[in-house]
Order: C-alpha cells, then sequence, then structure tokens
C-alpha cells in the first residue's frame, strides 16, 4: 500500500481504463500462458493459426518469475474485464478528506456501467455515489465520466460496478482512505507498532461465468445449468446441479460451484493441488519479521460465498470492521460475506518453525442437497518469515488441529447462532464488538427508551424470492431527482394489494422516505421459511449513505437448531401470523417506538449487517445525508433479481442539486408522428419533397430554446436535458403587415402609414 500523490491543486486524481482481457495471457507477447505444477514453470503458449496445439516454450524456471502483464487469476484462461491491465485494479490510497477524481474511461463495447466506492458516505453529494438509474444515468460504452467526490470515511473500503453482472466479471480494486496519526492498540488496551500493511481482496470465481449465472437464475435454469458444459439430457440426474448446504444446514448463495477462491488475485483452479502441493504453487505471499505486528485489510469482493479465515498457528486479532476502529478481539477464525472488511492484525511468532504458514480459506459448504457430507473448497495464501534458515512444507493443517472438544476455536460472525457440539469451534456474536472511540457515538440514537418524535421505525422482512416485503426491486428508467413529481413517468410503485407473490406485479420501485435528521430504525428479519425444506439463506445487508449502529443481532434459540446444528425454527421475538409474515411487528409490544430489550450499550457502526436466517438484526441511523440513496443484499444475484429497495432521505427541495450540466438524460423516449408531407412517388419506391417553405430545401427554422437552457426562459431543465445548438437558420425576422396595409387584416391604416415592403417575405 502506497498513499498516493496529489495534483498541484490538491486533488487527488485516478483514470480508469476498463477494456476486456483474458487472466492467464501476456498482453506484451500476444499469447496465452500456461503454468505446469510438476515442473514449476511458466510456459507461453504458440497461439498463431499455422502451428499446433500443443506448440510452446517455457518462459521462466522460477515458481517467484512474476510476468508483470499477466492476471493470473485461477490458473485458467477467462475472459474479464481489466482496470488498467489489471483484475482487480490497484487499490487507491487517500488521506482522509482528501478531494479524488476518478475518471472511468469505459472501452468495453457491450457494457453500460457505473461505479460505487463501497463504504464511503458521500455526505451531501448523493450523486457521485454510483447507483445507476437512481443517482446517476450508465455509463456508455466508448464513453468517459468523472466522480469528483471528498473522501469522507475513513478506512478500508472498495469499488466496484454496480449496474449489472460487472461487478463479478472484474471491475473491482482496492480504496483506502488513511486517518491523521492513527493508532492501533491490542486486546490490552496497549500501543502497539503496526510494522507493514497489506490489502487484500478476497474472490469466488465459478465454474460457470457471473452472465450465465444471471441468465439461468432468471429464467429459472438454475437446476440444469450444468448443462450449458454438457449434453442435453434432462433426464439424467448427475447433469444437474444442486445447493449445497452450510452448517446449519440451510442452503448456499450460490448455485454454480466454485472453480477457485482468489485471495490478492491468485488462487489455483486444482484442490488436490492446493491440499499437496502448494509449495509448487504461484500463490499470493505476504512477509513478516519475527515479532512484527502487521495489519492485514480483508475485503470480500466475491459474488456469493461467505468464507471462513484461518491461519495455521496463528491467532487473529480484529480491529476494525467496514473500516470502522473496534476495540480488540482476539479469535481463531473469520467469516466474512460478501462487501464486509475486516482490519487483522498479526502478530510474528518468536520461534517460527517452518517457512511458511498458510492462511486458509474456506467455504462453508458441508452438505449436499440430500444432507449428505462434501467437502468445502479452499484457497491458500502464504505468510513468509524473512529468514532464510527456515524450510518450506506441503503440510497444511485443514483439520486446524489446535481445536479440541476441550479447548474450542472461537470463530466470528457465524451466521447461525453455534455449530452443533460435535464441532471443535464456538461462535461468537458479531453484534459483540464495540466502538473502539465511544466519545464519537451519537448517544441518542442509541438510547433505549420509548421515542415520542424524531423517531421513525420499519419492519423488513427480507426473504421472499430474494425480494424485500414481497416485492422484487425494479430498477427506475431515468433518476427520481429528475422526474420530481412525475416519478411515475419511470417507475413502477408498488401496490401490496396486486402482488400475490408469484406474479409480475410483485416487480416494483420498492422505496422508503425518512424525514431528514430523524433517527431510523430499521428491524430486518426472516421469519418465514426458516425451514431446510423451503431453503432461506442468510443475507448480507449492504447499505450506501450512510453507517448504522449495529443495535441488536439475534439467531434462532437453541431450541430451534437440531442436536446436529441443523435449523429447524426461527426465533419468535417477531410472531409470524400470516402465510406471507410481512408487515409484522414485536410479540412485546413494549419493544415498539423503540423501546427495544436487549439492544447494545456500545455499538459498533457498520454498513454492512449479516441477517441471520430464522432471526433478525435492529440497526439505528441519523438520517442526515440528503439524497436519494441505495440498499441492497450484497450476494450478486439477489441484488440482480431485487434484494433492494431505493431510500430517500429529505424532501425533494432538501437535497443537494446536481452541478450544472450534470448528464440526466436516461429515461423513455417516444417519437411523436413524423407529420410527413405526401409521398411524391417515383418508380419502384417512396421518395420525399425537399423541406416547404425554404429555398432549395433548407433547414426549417430553429425552435425557441427550452425553459432552464441557454437563452431559453427561466424554469426546470427538461428531464431529458437542453437540446444541442441548433445548426439551422434563426426564425424568420418577417412581420405580418399591420390593419389596412396590403397584406394585412381589414381595419385602420396606421396613422404615421404603411410601412414599407418587408425585403424577401
Amino acid at each position: 500500500m502506497q498513499l498516493a500523490t496529489p495534483n498541484s491543486d490538491g486533488v487527488y486524481e485516478f483514470e480508469i481504463e476498463l477494456a476486456y482481457t483474458f487472466t492467464m495471457y501476456s498482453p506484451s507477447n500476444n499469447t496465452p500462458v500456461m503454468y505446469d505444477v510438476n515442473s514449476q514453470r511458466w510456459i507461453r503458449i504458440n497461439s498463431t493459426l499455422d502451428s499446433l496445439c500443443n506448440s510452446s516454450n517455457v518462459i521462466s524456471d522460477n515458481l517467484d518469475f512474476a510476468l508483470q502483464d499477466i492476471n493470473q487469476f485461477s490458473g485458467l484462461h477467462i475472459r474479464m474485464i481489466s482496470i488498467n491491465g489489471k483484475i482487480p485494479g490497484d487499490p487507491i490510497v487517500v488521506p482522509l478528506g482528501a478531494e479524488v477524481v476518478m475518471r472511468i474511461k469505459n472501452r468495453l463495447n457491450t457494457h453500460s456501467l457505473s461505479i460505487h466506492v463501497h463504504g464511503l458516505d458521500k455526505n451531501g453529494l448523493w450523486y457521485t455515489d454510483g447507483a445507476a438509474f437512481i443517482q446517476q444515468c450508465p455509463i456508455c460504452p466508448n464513453s468517459d465520466y468523472s466522480y469528483r467526490f471528498i473522501a469522507d470515511t475513513a478506512g478500508t473500503l472498495f469499488y466496484h460496478g454496480h449496474l449489472g453482472t460487472e461487478f463479478g466479471e472484474g471491475i473491482i480494486g482496492g480504496f483506502v482512505v488513511t486517518k491523521p496519526n492513527q493508532t492501533t492498540y491490542d486486546t490490552s488496551n496497549n500501543l502497539i507498532t503496526v510494522g507493514r500493511e497489506y490489502y487484500v481482496l478476497l474472490q469466488d470465481i465459478g465454474i460457470l461465468g457471473i452472465e450465465d449465472q444471471w441468465q439461468v437464475a432468471i429464467n429459472q435454469f438454475d437446476k440444469y445449468a450444468k448443462q450449458l458444459n454438457d449434453p442435453w439430457n434432462l433426464s439424467n440426474s448427475s447433469s444437474c446441479w444442486s445447493h449445497a448446504r452450510i452448517y446449519d444446514g440451510t442452503p448456499l448463495a450460490v448455485l454454480a460451484p466454485v472453480s477457485a477462491l482468489l485471495i490478492g488475485s491468485k488462487g489455483w483452479y486444482n484442490q488436490n493441488d492446493l491440499k499437496t502441493t502448494p509449495s509448487r504453487l504461484p500463490l499470493s505471499t505476504y512477509l513478516i519479521k519475527k515479532g512484527e505486528n502487521v495489519r492485514f485489510r480483508y475485503v470480500n469482493a466475491g459474488i456469493g460465498h461467505v468464507i471462513m479465515i484461518w491461519l495455521e498457528n496463528h491467532s487473529l486479532t480484529i480491529v476494525t470492521a467496514d473500516g470502522v476502529d473496534v476495540k480488540p478481539v482476539k479469535v481463531d477464525a473469520l467469516v466474512i460475506f460478501p462487501g464486509e472488511r475486516y482490519d487483522i492484525l498479526i502478530q510474528g511468532l518468536a520461534t517460527p518453525k517452518q517457512k511458511n504458514y498458510r492462511f486458509i480459506f474456506e467455504t462453508l459448504e458441508r452438505y449436499d442437497y440430500s444432507f449428505q457430507p462434501i467437502d468445502k473448497t479452499i484457497g491458500l495464501s502464504n505468510l513468509q518469515y524473512e529468514d532464510p534458515t527456515l524450510q518450506d512444507t506441503d503440510i497444511v493443517d485443514l483439520g486446524h488441529r489446535a481445536c479440541t472438544q476441550t479447548n474450542k476455536c472461537v470463530v466470528l460472525n457465524c451466521p447461525f447462532g453455534q455449530f452443533a457440539s460435535t464441532y471443535n469451534y464456538t461462535c461468537l456474536n458479531v453484534g459483540s464488538l464495540q466502538n473502539a472511540d465511544p466519545v464519537y457515538v451519537d448517544n441518542e440514537i442509541i438510547q433505549q427508551k420509548v421515542f415520542t418524535s424524531g423517531y421513525e421505525e420499519y419492519f423488513i422482512n427480507v426473504d421472499h424470492d430474494e425480494g424485500i416485503n414481497g416485492n422484487l426491486f425494479e430498477m427506475p428508467q431515468g433518476m427520481p431527482y429528475f422526474y420530481y413529481g412525475n416519478e411515475n413517468q419511470i417507475l413502477t410503485p408498488c401496490n401490496s394489494t396486486l402482488c400475490n407473490l408469484q406474479n409480475d406485479q410483485c416487480r416494483c420501485f420498492t422505496n422508503f422516505n425518512f424525514t431528514l435528521g430523524n433517527i431510523v430504525q430499521l428491524t430486518l428479519y426472516m421469519s418465514k421459511d426458516a425451514n431446510l425444506a423451503a431453503g432461506g439463506k442468510s443475507h448480507p445487508f449492504h447499505m450506501h449513505g450512510t453507517h448504522f449502529y449495529v443495535m441488536k443481532v439475534i439467531y434462532p434459540s437453541s431450541s430451534g437448531y437440531t442436536s446436529n446444528g441443523l435449523l429447524s425454527s426461527p426465533n419468535n421475538d417477531i410472531p409470524c401470523t400470516t402465510n406471507t409474515c410481512y408487515g409484522l411487528k414485536w410479540g412485546n409490544s413494549s419493544w415498539l417506538n423503540g423501546n427495544v430489550d436487549g439492544m447494545y450499550k456500545n455499538p459498533s457502526a457498520r454498513d454492512n449487517i449479516v441477517l441471520p436466517i430464522g432471526g433478525y438484526v435492529v440497526i439505528r441511523f441519523r438520517a442526515d445525508n440528503p439524497g436519494w440513496w441505495f440498499a441492497h443484499c450484497h450476494f450478486l444475484i439477489h441484488h440482480l433479481k431485487g434484494m433492494a429497495f431505493a431510500f430517500r432521505i429529505g424532501e425533494h427541495n432538501q437535497m443537494p442539486v446536481p452541478p450544472q450540466g450534470f448528464p440526466h438524460a436516461c429515461g423513455i423516449y417516444e417519437q411523436g408522428p413524423l407529420n410527413l408531407p405526401p409521398p411524391t412517388g417515383g418508380p419502384g419506391g417512396y421518395s420525399l419533397p425537399p423541406p416547404t417553405g425554404r429555398p432549395g430545401g433548407s433547414p426549417p427554422p430553429c425552435p425557441p430554446p427550452a425553459p432552464g437552457c441557454p437563452g431559453g426562459p427561466m424554469g426546470n431543465i427538461p428531464p431529458y436535458g437542453c437540446p444541442p445548438p441548433c445548426p439551422g437558420p434563426s426564425p424568420s425576422p418577417c412581420r405580418p403587415p399591420p390593419p389596412g396595409c396590403p397584406g394585412g387584416p381589414q381595419g385602420r391604416p396606421p396613422s404615421q402609414g404603411c410601412p414599407p415592403p418587408q425585403r424577401g417575405c
């Protein structure tokens, strides 16, 4: 990580050029490459059409040889989108309060897109947040677009595409906002020195590409998606995919099997190689010295897999969550969902026994859909001690030998209440993380009391077919801000009387309007379908434009799980009394209006939170950042299917106005009648005469400028923007003759006489 250098005006400028590329491909050599595990050789493939398929030559014999223009990824050749030639993009590092310009150059010929800096609150600059069709129009192919904003939120962030599947195709990059005089403490509250820092993006690469995953999802073809690569045989069960299940028996969020887990852009597609010969693989390697404290900034930038992080023979000290400092907590493993970020401190061993200790990254899959045990998918990276006398080993502690029945390992952020007793692990509720700086907490927000004013409360069911309160979010066809008063022209309002959970009327513009300055409490719950047959899942929930306090995270009670740890029934604090479980409230009515029992006294501030199936979370924030914003599940397919909502803070006239010239011409264009003159005819076809009334068919007069546009009267700019300058002549200067004059209407001539004839009229 290196702090960027500002320009002469103190602005931090970054150009981001997006282009198609392939992994395991060398642009400078214009050739694909391969890596052979057994010989540990990089191999350049002769890709000319007149060469044999196996024609190749060795580039290097050295495992550590790094070809600067190659994106290794999983070791397979995959079409992706690069950022300045790299996947993912290099981390952007700026100081807190910096003015930043990100210039996006879209050189993709089939993708429109937008860019969101995940975790940055963008106070007062809602229109720079990057949610397409809500905060901006998409950036079209072969177009450039600049985001200018203030880095107003410190910590570990990242940026990614925010329109369709481009997030899963490579449009992601690191983003860090550094604090002045950053201090770090250990679990005993001792000030420590951090020797170095590493920024690490985690990704999951499916066997099926993300665009195909999305298409099979919306066409209900998920089960047979395997056959996109296999011959058609619908009767052959081996040609089908089914959801794997995690420790509590609930399904994974993604159906397509994972090909590889990437750590810092590097992984490997062959699980056997990872488990038996990791020393031969080109894995990401992070250096450490004996006794040194190293900070790892971990970001799950994956599309659907939840990852558990371990480090052989080392503990993990959690010091920040979603960029916000927390009181340090030492654990043995961390579960990280897509969209979440955690800073972890690793202290070097005083007497390491081997050269490389492996970070082990595991998916949570434990069973197939029929509850038969299956192997989890792993990824690895190296923590390498700078001691030339140490030897490497291929033995990886995949069984976590230090965890025993009498000394269970602690795992933070499980999506379920507890592991079954047969496992040597125990869960630590993520809600137990505490804010490290209580002095900066807005104390009114976190009070447990009955609010009588300045408070809003909403219950949100996050359940039905990846939807919100039974509705599947539908993007507007233009920015609501610029259609104020006429929003229905570009969006479909939600109508609970028409939606029966299965028809098209359930797809609509789900949104909430929060009063500026109010305290907002959202209770997200999953009461319905909290049974294994229904296939409910936990969800990582992300909000734009604000950090919220995690007031309460509740799982099903211990009686809600079977003896082998499988979910059987939901928590009953929000009892379901209908077949849909929408519009529910607390079973204990005294908890209404803010008086919720069991809330945390010093809650952490987050922009992501995991909603456990069969449980609920309570979050609070102050609605003090006016504008149009977005919230959604960070499983990409769930987001695209409609598990999302827009929200408006403040009234229209309270929102910051986008700058003059802000592009907002997306929407609906319907061309009116042509009003063509009758055809003049012609042999075998239709021909138009030249425009009448102008010599030689010259252009017609220019229309008057629109309101709010240059040369026009005062008023609101049209939603489609100002028209381009008119190339035709100005309107005719001819004036009608006065009454009583030749060519004029009947009447008395003017006292000064009739004017002379107008030339050319």
